[in-house]
């Protein structure tokens, strides 16, 4: 585009006028190197096509990289977060029974005191009550604790998601470069 040829370059000068015979090799040099420009242009673009295909493969493989790490150290955390849940839960189990034991066991003195017998129907009765609550709490607690696994497996999942939506507009990002570049494929 608006490049001289070497001997285009030639005749134009030579229609100048005054050119000394002894800057004709000087002005052939120039001109070679001029056609020899012309002839690196078809490759500039395909250079210029595999850089820019290296760079964007690059930062996909930088994203890769990044989100991998991120979702490793998501599920190391989530794992230690279940972790804690199971232990929290362990624990609140034998906090729970050791305070069902020293419930029933109050109980069972009061009506020792009183002179009943916890066998009978009403102190039964009161017993099972005490057991039913415990085991409602228990529950609750169980509910709780998978609502919280549930949140966890949730996170992770939302974060997958993003990670795919990131990567999934980095390459349009990179498809509409190329187009705009007029680097198709």
């Amino acid at each position: 585009m608006g490049m001289l040829s070497g001997g285009g370059l030639l005749s134009a000068l030579g229609t100048l006028g005054g050119v000394a015979s002894s800057a004709l090799p000087v002005i052939r040099s120039v001109g070679t190197i001029a056609d020899a420009l012309n002839g690196f242009s078809g490759n500039s673009e395909a250079d210029q096509r595999r850089a820019l295909r290296a760079q964007q493969d690059l930062a996909m493989k930088q994203l890769q990289a990044q989100q991998g790490l991120a979702e490793k150290g998501a599920a190391d955390q989530a794992a230690l977060e279940r972790q804690k849940i199971a232990l929290d839960a362990a624990s609140a189990e034998d906090s729970r029974r050791a305070a069902l034991r020293r419930a029933v066991a109050r109980q069972r003195a009061a009506f020792g005191a009183q002179g009943l017998n916890g066998d009978d129907g009403s102190g039964e009765a009161l017993l099972l009550g005490m057991f039913g609550e415990s085991e409602q709490d228990k529950m609750d607690r169980e509910r709780m604790d998978s609502l919280r696994n549930q949140a966890i497996d949730q996170d992770l999942a939302d974060r997958q998601r993003i990670n795919v939506l990131q990567r999934t507009q980095l390459r349009e990002r990179q498809n509409m470069e190329r187009s705009l570049s007029g680097f198709n494929g």
